[in-house]
């Protein structure tokens, strides 16, 4: 059951979150991958808001085409990488997926959504892709309110018959259906991540949001975004942190 909450804060002023991630699937619109064509054309559209972006041929670029394509396990992996320096973004592409990264400072939905909205008007208008499959909106919270392993902070309670896990390490991976979506929800605990002002140890919790509904236009996929937000971060709020957490993560409503 739900934890009573009247407000859910419109953030905390002792952010946990490190990074966004906002994914979408799709099929070519030609019958051969387009992971080499796409990242040139993102890159001179990019540009225009991030003069000094910067393309990356990551190492997956250099795997034979014919082992991805009969791999389902590798449709979805990145090829190349765009980043400016001084910013949060992150964009990477692959034959069959696009995905837009907002790394530590995070800014904001209203930021993040206007830059996917721009992404999505170029991927609409690029003419190779054939219609969007799935789509997602990712969140990555790295909590170090405790000392772990701990998970203290969340509504979580973990029992294997009589045995205590109580403060021991864990990692664990659920998906929970919610009316019209589906929540991939995985805990973590120590765990590490690397930021800006270096490696940080704390409690992961990293929750993917879908719709169960696969769109047929990319208009969909924009009439999807803020229902994504709103249901993660509902279930963020209500269901994974306990009250006293938000308090001490001093919320601003």
């Amino acid at each position: 059951m739900s934890q009573i909450i009247t407000r859910i804060p419109k953030r905390l002023k002792k952010e946990p979150l490190v990074e966004v991630i906002w994914q979408v699937q799709f099929e070519p619109a030609m019958d051969r991958p387009i992971g080499d064509l796409l990242p040139g054309i993102l890159y001179a559209a990019l540009r225009q808001d991030h003069p000094h972006l910067q393309l990356h041929r990551l190492p997956t670029a250099d795997m034979p085409t014919y082992v991805a394509q009969l791999d389902p396990n590798l449709h979805h992996l990145a090829k190349y990488r765009m980043e400016e320096a001084g910013t949060p973004f992150l964009f990477q592409v692959g034959d069959r997926s696009v995905t837009l990264n907002c790394r530590k400072p995070y800014v904001g939905w209203d930021i993040f959504k206007a830059k996917t909205i721009a992404l999505i008007n170029i991927l609409e208008n690029c003419g190779l892709i054939a219609v969007p499959i799935r789509h997602s909106l990712r969140y990555l919270d790295l909590l170090e309110l405790d000392p772990t392993p701990d998970i203290s902070s969340f509504l979580l309670d973990i029992k294997i018959g009589n045995l205590d896990t109580h403060a021991k390490p864990l990692q664990m991976r659920i998906e929970i259906p919610d009316n019209e979506h589906l929540h991939v929800i995985q805990f973590a605990t120590p765990a590490q991540a690397m930021l800006s002002d270096g490696l940080q140890t704390g409690s992961i919790v990293d929750i993917e949001t879908f719709s169960i509904h696969n769109p047929n236009s990319w208009q969909e996929v924009l009439d999807q975004l803020s229902e994504l937000h709103e249901c993660s971060k509902t279930l963020f709020f209500e269901n994974i942190l306990k009250q006293e957490t938000i308090d001490r993560l001093e919320p601003e409503y």
